[in-house]
């Protein structure tokens, strides 16, 4: 049995069952606001309390994975899926059902110290990188082709 299985089984039977789990995160998917190697804890989530800007672990055909929520649709009056996306990626998850959460992320261990990803310093620095990340493209994409045709006019 491969170690990801066994990772698996273990840390979806103690989250059904109302414990947390902390492991070490593997991949940069979530980067800047989870490193990979950084300890992460998990605790058990009602899917009709998740919020958007949440982190949830939730397990696909790929595995186990850690994504922010971007979005909530609900479908029917009692279905829901969550659309999810690392901080790092360009795109979306394929929609998450509930059936398919394990949990949501509530702490990352950062130099052996645990940071509150509920908390509003958190939440802040996210908003301020989302933020900024934004203004960047924005800025790129207003800038870039006058300042291309400037440097080839230079260059010529």
């Amino acid at each position: 049995m491969a170690r990801s299985s066994i990772f698996h089984d273990v840390s979806t039977e103690l989250l059904s069952r109302g414990y947390g789990v902390r492991f070490r995160a593997r991949g940069s998917s979530m980067h800047p606001t989870i490193w990979e190697g950084e300890a992460i804890t998990v605790e058990p989530v009602d899917p009709s309390g998740v919020k958007r800007g949440d982190i949830l672990l939730y397990r696909s055909c790929r595995g186990v994975t850690a994504h922010r929520v971007v979005g909530i649709e609900r479908k029917e009056e009692n279905a829901m899926v969550f659309i999810l996306r690392g901080d790092a990626s360009g795109k979306c998850d394929a929609p998450v059902r509930p059936a398919q959460l394990l949990g949501r992320v509530v702490f990352v261990h950062r130099g052996g110290r645990p940071v509150d990803l509920a908390s509003r310093r958190a939440k802040a620095l996210f908003a301020a990188r989302f933020c900024g990340a934004r203004l960047k493209v924005g800025f790129l994409r207003v800038f870039r082709p006058p300042i291309t045709r400037w440097i080839q006019e230079e260059v010529s």
